[in-house]
């Protein structure tokens, strides 16, 4: 049956049906159903089922839905977790990451933050800040680049072929006559991820210098990155490498061990 919702418009003219009908099926995905098929997206919404597969469908084609074709079903992407949905507690992990994230970033004295893939970049899902940091939080829903972070070189040698082959195209569209220098950049940052195990990019125009790690595909085959980015001034030599990644890397394999990915 129709949501109260939509039953309480039916008489309103200004009321746009089909988008009401859209941000239903968005709502139909919780912590406990992260993951759902055609048919028990209708059965919860009251949408007929003809219905629903269009707008599941448009919905992965703007890039709110991902479809995981083994499974026949939906989950929400990345733009729409960025919007306050609780990955985290999808996960089963939100009360146990958050605390060492924060741990995390006041030891840096920087911001430690997750993020997944959204179409040709990357999408801020969670974030803590060290508590006396003089900067902003960085915003949940931000987006960065694969180009020039982090984040996205790590992103991109920890993936699949398929996916770095799809960015390499992404990338070289973007910029033809810089795509061989860049390339090398991301080969290089590759061949370092497989001897240890993160990636270490410098943002010198904000004067920040980033370490991240997988965490791993959390969600059927989506990859989730944390990334710990510090201000240049507070960083030793070797900070990064000898303090910061070591305890990246144990949080990683506890969130593993947690959830039964390890």
């Amino acid at each position: 049956m129709p949501s109260p919702t939509l039953a309480a418009t039916e008489k309103d003219p200004q009321f746009a049906y089909t988008l009401a009908k859209g941000l239903e099926v968005l709502r139909a995905f919780d912590a406990a159903s992260p993951a759902l098929g055609n048919r028990e997206i209708a059965q919860r919404t009251g949408i007929g089922r003809p219905t629903v597969v269009r707008l599941t469908r448009t919905l992965a084609l703007l890039g709110y839905l991902k479809y995981h074709e083994p499974t026949a079903r939906y989950r929400l992407a990345a733009p729409v977790l960025s919007f306050g949905y609780p990955l985290l507690c999808q996960l089963g992990v939100r009360q146990l990451a958050r605390p060492h994230m924060q741990e995390l970033a006041d030891f840096a004295r920087g911001a430690v933050s997750l993020a997944m893939r959204g179409g040709d970049q990357l999408v801020l899902i969670e974030t803590c800040v060290d508590k006396n940091a003089p900067s902003a939080r960085p915003d949940v829903g931000a987006t960065r680049q694969f180009h020039d972070t982090s984040l996205g070189h790590t992103y991109y040698s920890a993936t699949s072929e398929a996916q770095r082959s799809e960015i390499n195209k992404l990338l070289e569209a973007r910029s033809a006559q810089e795509w061989p220098a860049l390339r090398r950049r991301l080969a290089a940052s590759r061949k370092s991820f497989l001897a240890k195990g993160f990636c270490i990019v410098p943002t010198p125009s904000a004067g920040i210098v980033a370490l991240s790690v997988p965490l791993g595909p959390m969600v059927d085959d989506e990859l989730i990155i944390m990334n710990c980015a510090v201000a240049q001034f507070h960083l030793q030599a070797d900070t990064l490498e000898s303090q910061i990644a070591p305890r990246m890397l144990n949080l990683v394999r506890l969130l593993q061990t947690t959830t039964g990915r390890r």
